[in-house]
């Protein structure tokens, strides 16, 4: 984690490492009292150079959340200037994963938000026991943007580029077309639920 995140590895090989009272970590998190954090949904390291925008049409922009290349290709492949770099055997052969889905994204935010956390474990419920982050809803709220949100204009040209950084420059911002997409089903749900709440 802490070649992720440009840090000394300490601040996460040692769990009982208070994440507190480091200041670039605090950043990271947008958190402004250390003695009584709180935690928005989008944090300022989803976002390029930390600067959250409003729109959110810049979230997830942030590579920077090295972890899904890490996680994907194997942590040599962070030392290397080649996206091919890493083991011969790397999770997306073995996975047979050649881009970037709503999920392994909304995955590398959660989970590079819970490495810079101070919980040092998943609690059976889904929130954090130190942080009091839910990361259960935090993994879902972000996928649901990203799958609702997956064909227009910005979160297409941030998807190409995290397709690019982790497979290499062949791959690009589109649905594989072995799976369906479910974009459209879910705006109409999304649409109608909104509807059924007008009425009530």
């Amino acid at each position: 984690a802490g070649i992720i995140f440009e840090l000394p590895s300490k601040y996460f090989t040692d769990i009982s490492y208070d994440h507190a009272g480091v200041p670039e970590i605090q950043k990271l998190l947008g958190v402004m009292s250390a003695t009584n954090p709180t935690y928005t949904t989008f944090l300022p390291v989803l976002f390029p150079n930390l600067i959250k925008d409003k729109s959110l049409k810049t979230v997830f922009g942030n590579w920077a959340l090295l972890i899904l290349k890490a996680a994907l290709r194997g942590v040599t492949s962070l030392h290397q200037g080649s996206s091919h770099g890493g083991s011969a055997h790397t999770n997306s052969q073995k996975w047979d994963i050649h881009q970037v889905t709503p999920g392994s994204i909304a995955w590398a935010a959660m989970i590079t938000i819970f490495f810079l956390s101070p919980d040092t474990e998943f609690s059976g419920s889904g929130v954090g026991k130190k942080s009091n982050i839910n990361y259960k809803e935090l993994f879902y709220n972000y996928k649901r943007v990203l799958v609702t949100k997956w064909k227009s204009k910005h979160i297409e040209e941030i998807v190409a580029k995290i397709n690019n950084y982790v497979f290499g420059a062949a791959r690009t911002s589109t649905i594989d077309t072995d799976h369906e997409d479910h974009t459209d089903a879910i705006n109409r749900a999304m649409a109608a639920l909104d509807v059924d709440t007008d009425d009530e």
